[in-house]
């Protein structure tokens, strides 16, 4: 039996495979459930017992996209590898999918949770779709938001399969599917309850005959409206139809990628169309942004959610929020699932929240950053970004070691729903990161003059001590909006800047704005340091 894929098979032949990867809480596609997926195509093909397959998983996920170690592998090759063993090793998933499509097997893909990147890739592939009448069912490619595209069929099959408006609206939002929507738009052809969803995949694998995919047909065209795809300005269309403004193309070379793979692949037969597409994601893969996107927003966002509290546990630490300005922090947490008390009902290892001016000689006691770049009189510090595009940020300053203190600000983070950036110095780096972007509007810098002066911030914060990991702070900077996602972070954007670019771009900006921009002398320890690491 595979360790990955564990398969029975009905009286009537339908056999049932289950993803279910030992260790971990999600499917994902590794190099490994490629392997075992390759395994299952070739038992399904040599067994004649077999009349058709209902693929689902045993988790109560579907399957989340991509491995992490596999996307760290891919990227690090981009920097080294041809175009052409580029093509062969990130190519290799589109082609099992499409081994699948092929075979004269029909397989029903029954979606019982989250099916994103990957895990909708798979099933558009399959013959048959249904999914759990779930809320925590969604469907979607949110590769645009890491820089990337859906490199395994999803740019030819989505806009074939559901047209080209909704198709690209969805490759070019990431945004996902409720099951509703996926059923009334065509991506799914039917929804069930959830204690019903095998039973009624395995009613839908037994009325399949031979199933050929759409596109496959002999003589088979689609149609493009509403966009022309034969007309040069077929880009400006779909960006104009979307509301892509100009300076988002010009930053995020993805848009202008995810459409050309669907126009350029538009007429082509579909193995030609995934050829096609996997030659745009390897010229992506290679481009700087999309590199930036993936190491930050993605490598290591996820490191960043992997902290969590040593001490306090999240079921009985409780949180009072004391002072001015109380509601609105309690309304976060309480959204949060965080268990408010009053401040006197506070025990020692629970948190008091300290809006600016209040104190609490109970609790753990941990400030609330606004404006303001210090604090005093308490454990620890936490300041907290508006909500971006990507999220919420939450910087945790601890000034001297306290692991309670940490906790409860990484506790605090969880229940904010907030990435947490843990620093160690007696002031907040994302502050001082929003003060130097306001100074920068303020005086009229460019938007290049404004990324070197926050940059120049995060390098000088860093020279004073207190930022353990750079590639966490990137995170937060990005997710903060205080860095654009294309640069990778301002500790990213020194390093590939490198010391005789930024010297000569500090020159010519200090001449004109010289208090935003001064090198101090540790910056070359710095971009030494990071390049090592790199």
């Amino acid at each position: 039996m595979d360790q990955n894929i564990k398969s029975d098979i009905t009286e009537d032949g339908i056999l049932i495979a289950r993803i279910d990867m030992p260790g971990r809480t999600m499917n994902v596609f590794s190099l490994d459930m490629m392997d075992s997926l390759e395994r299952l195509l070739d038992h399904v093909e040599g067994n004649a017992s077999v009349r058709a397959v209902v693929l689902t998983s045993g988790k109560q996920a579907f399957l989340a996209g991509a491995d992490l170690d596999m996307i760290r592998m891919f990227t690090e090759r981009a920097r080294t590898d041809s175009h052409e063993q580029l093509h062969a090793l990130c190519g290799r998933l589109g082609r099992l999918f499409r081994r699948l499509e092929r075979s004269p097997k029909p397989y029903v893909v029954a979606i019982n949770g989250l099916a994103l990147g990957g895990g909708l890739e798979v099933s558009l592939a399959c013959h048959a779709r249904i999914a759990a009448d779930d809320k925590s069912v969604q469907l979607g490619l949110p590769e645009i938001k890491l820089g990337l595209l859906p490199g395994a069929g999803g740019t030819q099959r989505l806009p074939r399969m559901i047209g080209t408006r909704p198709g690209l609206q969805m490759l070019l939002s990431g945004e996902p599917l409720t099951p509703h929507q996926a059923l009334e738009c065509g991506v799914v052809d039917e929804l069930a309850p959830p204690d019903e969803l095998l039973d009624a995949a395995l009613r839908l694998a037994r009325s399949l005959d031979n199933r050929t995919a759409p596109w496959d047909k002999p003589g088979v065209s689609f149609p493009c409206a509403p966009f022309d795809f034969t007309q040069a300005d077929a880009q400006q269309q779909i960006a104009e139809a979307l509301g892509l403004g100009d300076e988002l193309l010009a930053r995020y070379p993805a848009y202008r990628t995810i459409m050309d793979c669907v126009i350029g692949g538009w007429n082509k037969p579909m193995d030609e169309a995934c050829h096609w597409e996997m030659d745009n994601f390897v010229r992506l893969i290679q481009d700087p942004v999309a590199g930036n996107m993936v190491r930050t927003l993605f490598l290591n966002r996820q490191r960043a959610a992997k902290l969590a509290p040593v001490s306090l546990d999240p079921r009985t630490t409780r949180v009072a929020v004391i002072g001015d300005g109380a509601e609105s922090v309690q309304a976060m947490l309480a959204a949060g699932k965080a268990t408010l008390v009053a401040p006197a009902e506070l025990g020692e290892r629970d948190i008091a929240v300290l809006m600016p001016g209040a104190q609490s000689g109970q609790g753990i006691r941990v400030a609330w950053l606004g404006e303001a770049k210090s604090f005093e009189g308490a454990s620890a510090a936490v300041w907290l970004s508006e909500a971006t595009a990507q999220g919420r940020a939450l910087e945790v300053v601890v000034p001297h070691p306290d692991s309670l203190a940490l906790d409860a600000g990484i506790l605090l983070g969880r229940w904010l729903r907030a990435t947490a950036l843990p620093t160690s110095g007696k002031t907040s780096l994302l502050a001082s990161l929003q003060a130097s972007q306001a100074q920068a509007r303020q005086v009229g810098c460019s938007e290049a003059d404004e990324l070197l002066a926050v940059a120049l911030a995060a390098q000088k914060a860093w020279g004073e001590g207190g930022i353990d990991d750079v590639d966490l702070a990137d995170v937060a900077a990005v997710i903060a909006g205080l860095h654009p996602a294309y640069s990778g972070g301002p500790f990213n954007y020194l390093r590939q800047l490198g010391l005789e670019n930024l010297s000569s771009r500090v020159a010519a900006a200090s001449a004109e704005y010289r208090q935003l921009f001064a090198v101090p002398e540790f910056l070359p320890a710095l971009l030494d340091r990071m390049l090592k690491k790199a």
